[in-house]
């Protein structure tokens, strides 16, 4: 009995390939939007958080979001292997530099990294803002970061008043912070 031709490895193996690619596609592209940011926190108090600086500040020292209570703060959760992050911190080191004299606060969050690394680059990039390492996870698990680059701006009360997670424009970023100030 011959086999139909649908049914050969000529025809089937490139359809279950277009399959699997559009799967893939629909899981990386898709769903993220589908699924709440950062867990529904936007409007929030922000969680607690705790990180060591690993650059453009006292190493070792910790930084306590507690200790930065009436100022405007960004959480920019990034790393080296991320081309999207490489991109977005030049925008965010610029408009840390806008908003530093009107009390805005930027902390890189390096994910999955050792300090050096997240240090030298960090150097490298001449990047303004402290830099601190999520050693322990604890950050991106609070914060509900599943993908990078995440962006988090809190305003001056301690509410998450916005979540990004992928590029964010200048423009956009600078009108949320302009709004959490």
């Amino acid at each position: 009995m011959a086999v139909p031709e649908f049914y050969s490895g000529k025809t089937l193996y490139p359809a279950i390939a277009v399959l699997i690619g559009l799967s893939a596609l629909f899981g990386l592209a898709i769903l993220p939007r589908l699924a709440p940011r950062g867990g529904g926190m936007t409007g929030k108090p922000a969680p607690a958080l705790s990180v060591p600086v690993v650059a453009n500040g006292d190493p070792g020292a910790r930084l306590d979001l507690a200790n930065l209570a009436g100022q405007a703060v960004v959480l920019d959760f990034w790393a080296t292997h991320c081309p999207p992050c490489m991109v977005q911190s030049p925008i965010v080191d610029r408009v840390a530099r806008r908003f530093e004299k009107d009390g805005l606060v930027v902390i890189g969050i390096n994910v999955d990294e050792p300090a050096e690394v997240a240090r030298r680059y960090a150097q490298q990039k001449g990047l303004s803002f402290p830099i601190a390492l999520d050693d322990s996870g604890d950050a991106v698990r609070s914060y509900g970061v599943n993908s990078i680059p995440t962006l988090v701006v809190i305003d001056r009360q301690g509410k998450v008043v916005a979540y990004v997670s992928g590029l964010v424009d200048e423009g956009s970023l600078s009108e949320m912070v302009a709004a959490a100030l």
